[in-house]
């Protein structure tokens, strides 16, 4: 492979694991944007399950065979699994001791051709401007649609997705894995001024309580991430249209399991160049509050249409374990 010191570009974290074919894909679109630099990160398979070693051999394979274009490659190979949380925030950490900013994106997140214009031109806009803290490649609203010129290209948020992402070194190093400012904020009220709505802050502070509650290590490093842009006051930018699709919902994912589940699959959409720079850089916390008012109704819905299959569900189970044959054998269709 042969090395090239040109900057065409950010660099990029690629984050893996266990799942060879939806590295695959994931990856064609990193290959199709040739990154200068490319910072592979791999977890290590878990001691309970034998066979997840060659997994995590055959996804590690696809990159390190697949670059065929000038590219300095950065490897991370654990030889234990750390899991989700420590195992995507040590890559992060990992990246971020070698690149000032950059591109994030996970083997289930594969990015459309405009991302990574769109993520080297912001990244260079605001490098200096540490109100804004997150570059987002998801638009999971409702009235995301293809973009038209001269409508703005993008606006600032308090909600943070990372579905492919890009930020700074200096917005990456006031992370809190363990939410350790969370009490003292908490007690000072200094979270409100990202949470005007009385529902949201109830619900997102709630959320990180219990967060900051659970057995340690905790399953999860987003929402650490997402507290941390809260906690710093921070902005995330959101594009006008959605730029990269999560394909990972299903059996082997470990959180967004259902394919039909309400922010799987969304599709991208292309965004129109050159950038219409929203003024002034200030969050849309109308818009905020309106579509999260969407997110919890979907919520609750979806929790409902499970109660009300529940029963069909627990008597399928049943009749499974009777007959002796596995509990997928029998199923009800998701509505």
């Amino acid at each position: 492979m042969s090395c090239s010191t040109a900057d065409r570009g950010p660099a990029v974290l690629f984050v893996v694991f266990n799942r060879p074919a939806l590295t695959c894909q994931s990856f064609e679109a990193i290959r199709a944007a040739r990154p200068p630099r490319l910072y592979l990160a791999a977890d290590g398979p878990r001691a309970s399950r034998p066979l997840e070693a060659e997994l995590c051999a055959q996804t590690r394979a696809v990159v390190t065979e697949g670059i065929d274009w000038p590219c300095q490659l950065q490897t991370l190979f654990q030889p234990a699994n750390l899991g989700c949380s420590r195992g995507v925030s040590t890559a992060i950490n990992w990246f971020f001791e070698h690149e000032p900013e950059g591109i994030i994106l996970e083997d289930d997140c594969v990015a459309g051709p405009d991302f990574f214009p769109f993520c080297q031109e912001l990244l260079t806009r605001y490098r200096h401007d540490t109100r804004v803290m997150h570059i987002g490649g998801n638009n999971l609203f409702q009235e995301a649609r293809e973009h038209t010129a001269p409508t703005d290209s993008y606006s600032f948020s308090s909600q943070v997705h990372s579905w492919g992402w890009a930020t700074w070194r200096r917005a990456w190093q006031l992370y809190d894995f363990e939410y350790a400012q969370l009490p003292e904020l908490r007690r000072r009220g200094l979270l409100s001024s990202m949470y005007p709505s009385r529902l949201q802050r109830y619900y997102w502070l709630q959320k990180f309580e219990a967060m900051r509650r659970q057995a340690y290590p905790p399953h999860t490093w987003d929402y650490q991430w997402h507290f941390t842009v809260a906690a710093n006051s921070g902005l995330a930018i959101i594009p006008a249209v959605n730029l990269v699709q999560n394909i990972g919902s299903g059996p082997d994912a470990t959180h967004t399991v259902s394919a039909t589940h309400h922010v799987a699959g969304h599709t991208r959409y292309r965004l129109s160049f050159p950038l219409q720079h929203p003024t002034p850089v200030l969050g849309n916390y109308a818009r905020d509050e309106r579509q999260f008012r969407r997110f919890l109704t979907g919520r609750v819905l979806a929790r409902l249409a499970r109660l009300i299959r529940w029963p069909d569900q627990w008597r399928l189970r049943r009749r499974a374990a009777t007959e002796g044959l596995p509990a997928a054998s029998y199923s009800v269709p998701a509505t």
